[in-house]
């Protein structure tokens, strides 16, 4: 097979089948329709004289032809992709590009205010949308440029996102002012477990990570409040005897006392995680750089 016969548009769309395991969101990634990748496909089987992928009811699957090829062509894409970008091209002050970005609300408390700042002194018409997209949805959304970037603790399992961590901090017990527990001086994990705490999800049920850490020694925390979002604790931990288990930085900035925990607990780590083939576009190497600068802020209030 000749390649100068080969439309090499169809390999864009094979890979897309093969990353997303559907048509109609290999056709999203893509740009078009889901029978147009359908016809694609059926070309692409024409050329290689093979399935390529086979209908189940977990989705596309590839056969071994596949397997075998598709490590050639996605370094093939890019190569390509990384050839056609043009980082000096990007110019922040006379931009008007849309970034979206997904963050919780704790992340958005962290850091929008110091990116806007940034992002009116270097770019003042550059544009930023703010929302939360589910954590099984990132990579997708990133594919399809529905995202621009994501924060987030954990990084989705997939060859095309790449990520840098971008902020890490401890976890403390912050509780208000004169509460009971301020006359203890080196707390154990009984007087720990007294205590009433707050717990945070979006979920109906989910622990967090100091939670699964106690439920590894076979302890459970008494929570007397779920609620969905972090911004709304610290005026209640300011007018009641509840505890929440956060952040250090998260306590500083909202003015609550806070006691070391008393166990090993992994740190708060935060990814910023994009799509791969943005990894040389200058407007995302400038703001992947004015974002990774804004933690890097909000981590001095620690010092």
């Amino acid at each position: 097979m000749k390649i100068s016969s080969f439309d090499l548009n169809l390999f864009v769309i094979m890979n897309s089948i093969y990353t997303e395991g559907s048509l109609t969101k290999a056709a999203e990634v893509v740009g078009i329709t889901q029978p147009a990748v359908s016809n694609a496909l059926s070309r692409l089987r024409d050329k290689f004289d093979d399935e390529l992928f086979v209908r189940t009811g977990s989705g596309m699957v590839p056969t071994q032809k596949t397997e075998n090829i598709i490590k050639d062509i996605q370094n093939a894409l890019q190569l390509m992709q990384k050839s056609v970008n043009e980082p000096d091209e990007f110019n922040p002050e006379t931009s008007q590009k849309t970034f979206r970005i997904s963050l919780g609300d704790i992340n958005e408390g962290r850091i929008l205010a110091i990116l806007m700042g940034k992002m009116e002194e270097q770019a003042p018409n550059v544009k930023l949308e703010c929302y939360y997209t589910a954590r099984d949805q990132v990579p997708h959304a990133l594919a399809t440029n529905e995202l621009s970037f994501a924060v987030d603790p954990f990084i989705p399992n997939s060859k095309d996102i790449n990520s840098v961590k971008v902020f890490t901090d401890q976890f403390v017990i912050a509780h208000r002012a004169n509460h009971p527990v301020t006359k203890v001086s080196n707390m154990n994990l009984d007087e720990m477990l007294n205590l009433k705490y707050i717990n945070i999800s979006n979920r109906k049920r989910g622990v967090s990570v100091v939670e699964m850490e106690m439920q590894k020694m076979q302890l459970q925390p008494e929570i007397a409040l779920r609620a969905q979002h972090y911004l709304v604790t610290p005026e209640i931990v300011r007018s009641s005897d509840l505890c929440l288990l956060c952040s250090e930085t998260f306590a500083k900035k909202h003015g609550l006392s806070y006691l070391e925990i008393p166990l090993n607990v992994p740190p708060l780590e935060q990814y910023l995680i994009w799509h791969r083939s943005d990894d040389n576009d200058g407007s995302h190497i400038w703001m992947r750089n004015l974002i990774a600068e804004s933690f890097k802020q909000v981590s001095s209030i620690k010092l």
